[in-house]
């Protein structure tokens, strides 16, 4: 320890407050993933559990089964696992060289993909449409293989949620009469979005006078075009008289959360994370102090 210090007291000015400075910056991530862990246990803790045919409108948990919308049958992309859910990536082992001469090998990430599908959770009173865009996704079901055959060698990592698991849900839940028509008039405007990246196909499709140019009334007629198709999709995967949605919350205070884990093992792990942070925190702290001291 007396090694260190006289290090320390011999740095000069610059990389030593670069060095603190560093240190500090990850010890403010370190405090605030532990209150955001403390506080996720808390809300599970208290929130109560609803049950989807007598559910409140806002946010809210679920515990069910999960279970696949109508349509065609999803299946991971790598393993080609069937699931209602899945999330992959591949990367590659690369080797970095530093001025110095020296190199460390690392795995860099080439592809990936979550997805988006919505599936159902049902807890044996009713079905609710689980929308996974932006939830924290806790899963058992983790693979991970490799491929030393190709150059350079290659790691796969794939997440699924498979139908008939227990599922575990917190978020925002509104039954569905109340949500279509805003539903409607964000999913019309994504897939006009998602015309507009195609101009040429939008063009050939909607361009009636030839002019090489949308005008007013033919943007309308995609407008209309997209809401049919919109208005069909939602009919066909959610059956929307009867099906309520749960999804993110637009309050950051409010996490969205889907697992496969029970909600007491749910609870201990962040509690695990959150105390972890914790010594983290003070020791990190500790050591900040300490080394301003040695100055």
């Amino acid at each position: 320890m007396a090694v260190i210090a006289l290090e320390i007291s011999q740095l000069e000015a610059g990389p030593f407050w670069l060095g603190i400075a560093v240190a500090i910056a990850i010890d403010a991530f370190l405090f605030w993933r532990m209150a955001c862990w403390y506080q996720q246990a808390r809300l599970i803790e208290n929130i109560p559990t609803a049950r989807i045919r007598s559910a409140p409108q806002g946010y809210i948990e679920l515990i069910g089964v999960a279970g696949m919308m109508q349509g065609p049958v999803i299946f991971s992309p790598l393993s080609q696992t069937r699931c209602v859910w899945y999330s992959y990536k591949i990367e590659e082992k690369t080797r970095e060289y530093s001025g110095k001469g020296r190199s460390r090998t690392r795995w860099r990430v080439v592809k990936q993909q979550t997805s988006e599908e919505v599936f159902l959770l049902d807890d044996g009173s009713g079905e609710c449409a689980i929308d996974p865009d932006d939830a924290e996704v806790i899963t058992r079901n983790k693979r991970v293989w490799y491929k030393h055959d190709v150059v350079p060698p290659r790691r796969y990592t794939e997440w699924t949620i498979l139908e008939g698991e227990p599922l575990y849900a917190m978020g925002l839940f509104k039954s569905v009469a109340s949500v279509e028509d805003q539903s409607i008039r964000e999913q019309v405007s994504h897939k006009l979005r998602e015309w507009k990246q195609d101009p040429n196909q939008l063009l050939q499709r909607y361009d009636s006078d030839k002019d090489g140019q949308i005008s007013e009334d033919e943007w309308q007629q995609a407008r209309q075009d997209a809401t049919v198709a919109v208005k069909r999709q939602i009919g066909q995967r959610a059956k929307m008289k009867q099906l309520s949605i749960m999804r993110s919350s637009p309050h950051k205070s409010q996490p969205y959360i889907l697992s496969t884990i029970a909600e007491d093992k749910l609870i201990a792990r962040y509690q695990r994370h959150a105390l972890a942070a914790t010594v983290g925190f003070l020791v990190l702290g500790t050591m900040i102090i300490w080394a301003i001291n040695q100055r």
